[in-house]
């Protein structure tokens, strides 16, 4: 009964969450947006560069994506989103991972944006330190689904 039961949840949360692994449609919450960023991580450690270019909202909604070193893209060159999926290739390049350590989220009705931030600790070829470190972002909601229109990590 307890396997029937295990089963049951996973397919309701499977088919609560599309193929593409972005919320439905009007699903635009601080919810929606934790599953959004947890999918990130996950498909980002798997170097699915596709999929999670495709949580990014398009240019002219896109603020930034900016990361420290190693790695680093600061300044000017983090804002520009058509440059993005080439730098995620170079990340996979070298293997970079993601863990999340911690995580929050909470919407913002009056701009239509969820701001999130939490821990996360990174991995790489190129990368000794192990600890988690602050991330912070902000997903945009008016498409009625969240996309990432920030990420600092």
């Amino acid at each position: 009964m307890r396997t029937l039961a295990v089963l049951f949840l996973l397919t309701v949360c499977m088919s609560a969450v599309p193929a593409s692994s972005q919320p439905s449609p009007g699903a635009c919450s601080a919810s929606a947006t934790r599953t959004l960023v947890r999918s990130f991580v996950s498909n980002y450690s798997r170097g699915r560069v596709a999929t999670i270019d495709r949580f990014f909202a398009p240019a002219t909604r896109f603020l930034w994506f900016s990361s420290g070193s190693p790695g680093a893209r600061l300044g000017p060159p983090s804002h520009v989103r058509a440059t993005l999926a080439a730098y995620f290739r170079a990340r996979v390049r070298v293997h970079e991972r993601l863990r999340l350590t911690a995580l929050r989220a909470g919407y913002d009705p009056t701009r239509e944006i969820v701001n999130f931030g939490g821990k996360l600790v990174r991995s790489a070829d190129d990368i000794r330190s192990r600890r988690p470190h602050d991330f912070k972002g902000a997903a945009d909601c008016r498409a009625g689904v969240p996309r990432f229109i920030v990420w600092s990590m």
